[in-house]
């Protein structure tokens, strides 16, 4: 028999770099945001600075230690999160919504697989369980081992339940078996474009499910894309969002590196004395507020607060309680400390959400 030629020869084959890799930077290229892309250098221009790059069953999966801005977590060539600036979302499409609710106890995350998001739910001491539904384990097993130290500190929590399928059918079961002490306080859509596993996540009928699956009083918040470039689709989702719940609104933030910098956040509402938003009748106790790095009570006013040619779109279409009619507006507001020592004919027939 002919001897084995390993060892003796030097492969030739190199092997192939992630998608969006090339010369020790990756860049973001999308459909949703054509004519431009985003890019950030691997540390040392290496690609040895890539700690992990696979397939699961639902998309690819790519982590690296940029140069500035720590590890980058990438789904389907889109970033998902910097360490660098991922508080300046997670805190938002958190405490926007538990802030602005009375007494939050159940809540549902539906993503979240990073773990950023719950981080920032498990700060809440009223909060007594949290539903996380991701459809991609693996993206949870990637942001354990390379997030550790930063979003994916909180999934030993107790009172946390993890469920990977569908977020569309869990709340569909859910709802048809209509029994009241299933639902939820606080549904908070932290889903990544409206492409892929999360393409259903952005239609009529998930927001049809998401308010019956809530209390009276209760609160939707969902990742509501950028308005440089998807003011057409965010004025949709707020327009269909006023038809299904008793409140509706869109607020912002700034992330660097989401596109063009800034990104939204559709909030919506369920009961016939829904709270505004705008004015949360809580605030951070002082050792919360301590842990927080964007978050606080003036930054959750202002988020509502947007340029006016986006105004112009959204004021026509959004649904705000009438001043003095929901319960957190009457008079003056008293911004009740968190008790937090923890760290403490219908208008869908004419949607066009693509």
């Amino acid at each position: 028999m002919g001897r084995s030629n390993e060892g003796k020869t030097k492969s030739t084959t190199k092997r192939k770099s992630p998608s969006g890799v090339e010369n020790g930077w990756f860049s973001e290229i999308e459909a949703l945001w054509p004519g431009q892309k985003f890019s950030l250098a691997l540390e040392a221009f290496s690609e040895s600075s890539i700690l992990f790059s696979g397939k699961s069953d639902f998309q690819s999966i790519l982590v690296f230690r940029s140069a500035q801005y720590g590890n980058v977590l990438v789904l389907d060539g889109v970033i998902q999160l910097t360490e660098r600036d991922e508080f300046a979302y997670q805190e938002m499409i958190v405490h926007l919504p538990l802030f602005s609710h009375p007494n939050p106890k159940r809540v549902l995350i539906v993503g979240g697989g990073d773990g950023g998001v719950l981080r920032e739910v498990c700060r809440h001491v009223s909060v007594e369980s949290v539903t996380l539904v991701e459809i991609d384990p693996m993206v949870i097993q990637v942001s354990r081992e390379f997030f550790s130290e930063t979003t994916a500190t909180s999934f030993d929590d107790p009172r946390l339940t993890i469920l990977h399928e569908d977020a569309a059918d869990f709340l569909q079961r859910l709802n048809e078996r209509g029994t009241d002490v299933e639902k939820f306080d606080v549904i908070i859509g932290d889903t990544s474009d409206p492409v892929g596993p999360a393409e259903t996540l952005f239609q009529p009928e998930f927001y049809e499910q998401m308010h019956d699956a809530l209390n009276d009083g209760g609160i939707v918040c969902c990742q509501g894309e950028c308005f440089w470039i998807h003011l057409d689709l965010i004025a949709d989702v707020i327009a269909c969002c006023s038809d299904i719940f008793d409140y509706a609104d869109y607020a912002t933030t700034m992330v660097p590196t989401y596109p063009c910098g800034q990104i939204g956040f559709i909030l919506a509402a369920k009961g016939p004395r829904t709270p505004d938003c705008r004015f949360p009748p809580r605030v951070p106790s002082s050792a919360l507020q301590s842990k927080l790095r964007w978050y606080n009570a003036e930054v959750h006013s202002a988020a509502f607060v947007l340029p006016t040619f986006v105004e112009k779109i959204l004021a026509p279409i959004r649904r705000r309680p009438i001043l003095g009619e929901a319960r957190n507006i009457d008079g003056a507001q008293s911004h009740e400390p968190d008790d937090d020592n923890n760290e403490s004919d219908c208008f869908l027939g004419r949607c066009t959400i693509s």
